[in-house]
């Protein structure tokens, strides 16, 4: 149960009560957050259960060690999805490493299967058309245009320069209106 006050505390104050095991001010902050959280999750596994594990692992991290949170250098919303892409790329290494290549192509194919029957049921094509970019420039155009964050939080996420984010979001675009000039949308 989320107080009504608790609406009115900012992330930090939140935080702060989380970790001091204060529930219902956990709650509010991942019912802040959990969203953008997930959605970046999904976008990097395109599987429904490892989003949600890394959604987990994401909020887990912040109530377990909140002190690794500066709101000075970032949102907490930048910081929790920089935090997901780092614990999706740690995964995939992992999974590489354990598994060995065989176990990896069918974690591959097992995603792309999940993708495609959520593609199947909600399919657009301005989605599909985004799909087909290439990794960087698609992390690159949801962080700016889905998620709302500048370039400089994008940049800050990616771990590249603001240039290239920019780089990358203008390729994006004109790869998606080639894409979608093509079915006459």
């Amino acid at each position: 149960m989320v107080l009504a006050h608790d609406c009115d505390l900012t992330d930090i104050g939140l935080i702060s009560r989380a970790a001091g095991g204060d529930a219902p001010a956990f709650q509010s902050l991942y019912d802040r957050h959990w969203k953008a959280v997930y959605s970046y999750a999904w976008l990097l596994t395109r599987s429904v259960s490892d989003a949600e594990d890394v959604t987990q692992e994401c909020f887990l991290a912040l109530l377990h060690k909140p002190g690794a949170f500066d709101p000075a250098r970032a949102a907490l919303r930048t910081w929790l999805i920089a935090i997901v892409r780092r614990q999706c790329f740690t995964r995939y290494r992992n999974l590489r490493h354990e598994a060995g290549s065989e176990e990896l192509e069918h974690a591959r194919t097992e995603a792309g299967f999940d993708a495609e029957l959520i593609h199947q049921e909600r399919a657009s094509a301005v989605r599909a058309a985004v799909n087909a970019l290439p990794q960087a420039q698609r992390e690159a155009l949801y962080l700016f245009e889905f998620e709302g964050l500048s370039l400089t939080e994008a940049a800050e996420v990616l771990e590249i320069e603001v240039n290239a984010v920019k780089a990358r979001i203008f390729r994006a675009r004109e790869q998606l209106k080639r894409s979608l000039s093509r079915r006459d949308l």
